[in-house]
Order: C-alpha cells, then sequence, then structure tokens
C-alpha cells in the first residue's frame, strides 16, 4: 500500500551535524546529532539489512560514501512527488552518494509494472535514465517510446524485459517492502515520503560514521 508519511523537517539544520557558530563551523559528533533529532537516533538504531546494488540502474560515483536505493512505482503520485527531492539531494552530495533504483509496482495499479519493463527494456538501449524521468512524471508510455528501436523494443517487453522487474520485485519482498516510495539507505529501510530535511540528517550523519570508523 503506497503510504505518505513524512515528518516535519522544520528546523533541522538549526542544530544539525554542521552548524554555523559565530560565524564559523562546528561539526558536532554523531552521538550530539542523534541526541538533538528522536528521528535521526530511531533510523540509526535500527536494524540493518543488505540490498545490494545488483545490475539496477545507478545515477552517482561507484566510489560513493552513502548508497541510497530507491523503491518506486511509475503509478505512485508520492514517488513523482519526491523526485525532484532525491535530484536535490544528489545535487547537494555529488561525490558522496549514489542512488540506486529499483521497481516496486503495486498490484493497485494496473499499469505500473509495464511501464517498469518499458523502463527496463528502454535501458537495455542505453536510455534508462531519460525514460524513467519521463514515466515518474507522467509521460505516456507512447512518447518515451520515441527515439528507441522499435523492433528490438517490443522484443525486449515481449520478454518481459531482461529479469529486472522480477528481481526486484523479489528483493523487496525479502526486505518486507511493501509501501511507495521506500527507501534503503546504507541498510537502513525507511517506508514513505522523506524530506530533503531528513535526508541530508540521514546522509550527514552516515558520512559522520563512516569517517569515525577509519
Amino acid at each position: 500500500m503506497q503510504t505518505r508519511r513524512t515528518t516535519n523537517t522544520a528546523g533541522f539544520w538549526r542544530s544539525g551535524i554542521l552548524l554555523l557558530v559565530l560565524g564559523g563551523p562546528m561539526l558536532l559528533s554523531l552521538a550530539e546529532a542523534q541526541a538533538d533529532h528522536p528521528w535521526l537516533d530511531a533510523q540509526m538504531k535500527k536494524q540493518r539489512y543488505a540490498c545490494p546494488p545488483g545490475n539496477s540502474p545507478v545515477r552517482g560515483p561507484a566510489e560513493a560514501q552513502v548508497t541510497i536505493v530507491e523503491f518506486a512505482d511509475y503509478d505512485c503520485p508520492y514517488c513523482a512527488s519526491d523526485e525532484p527531492v532525491i535530484k536535490q539531494v544528489l545535487a547537494a552530495y555529488p561525490t558522496q552518494v549514489r542512488l540506486v533504483f529499483k521497481n516496486l509496482p503495486l498490484d493497485i495499479h494496473s499499469g505500473a509494472k509495464s511501464k517498469a519493463v518499458l523502463a527496463d527494456c528502454m535501458g537495455a538501449q542505453g536510455k534508462f535514465w531519460p525514460a524513467h524521468d519521463a514515466l515518474i512524471t507522467g509521460t505516456a508510455p507512447q512518447k518515451v517510446r520515441q527515439g528507441a528501436d522499435q523492433g528490438k523494443l517490443n522484443a525486449c517487453i515481449s520478454a518481459g524485459g531482461d529479469g529486472q522487474v522480477g528481481t526486484d520485485l523479489a528483493l523487496a519482498k525479502k526486505l518486507g517492502m511493501a509501501e511507495t516510495p521506500g527507501w534503503v539507505v546504507d541498510g537502513i529501510r525507511i517506508g514513505g515520503s522523506l524530506g530533503l530535511g531528513q535526508f541530508k540528517l540521514l546522509v550527514d550523519a552516515e558520512i559522520a560514521r563512516k569517517s569515525a570508523a577509519k
């Protein structure tokens, strides 16, 4: 079931991991940041789950410190509204964050799986991200197909894609992901929409945690 769950992020950056104090930066410890933000503290204490990228499409550098895995449905309105947010995250952390996209077409959306297969097959022709960006914002599949080799595309769609959609669904089931959008941030499962402030808190906390472990 798709859900719209958000947390009020007002003021997150007043006492986030990086503060500006008397005109200069002051880095808070991870423990201080968690104590200041109960939501972040709850996320960092969760059990972590393996969520391998596999052959899924990726945005961002392979060596990024933080991996965000998104499970989405092309007919989910909340996935569409979260798209600008995740792009802001990638823009804010161009070298520190990578996004892995995985499909979770819900049964309540009859056309979602076929759109996922279409994007998968467009990917076989090197056009996944343009197709993804168009589909997630509601562009009609017939328009998304333009510019592709139609014969190869039809053959791929008839075969059900290359199996990526089925692989993603199996992983989602294994992880207990049943709503969209769904996120796995360095193994931390989160269901529902997240705001930019929440993403930044979590990314900064993960970078701090990994830096402290070196």
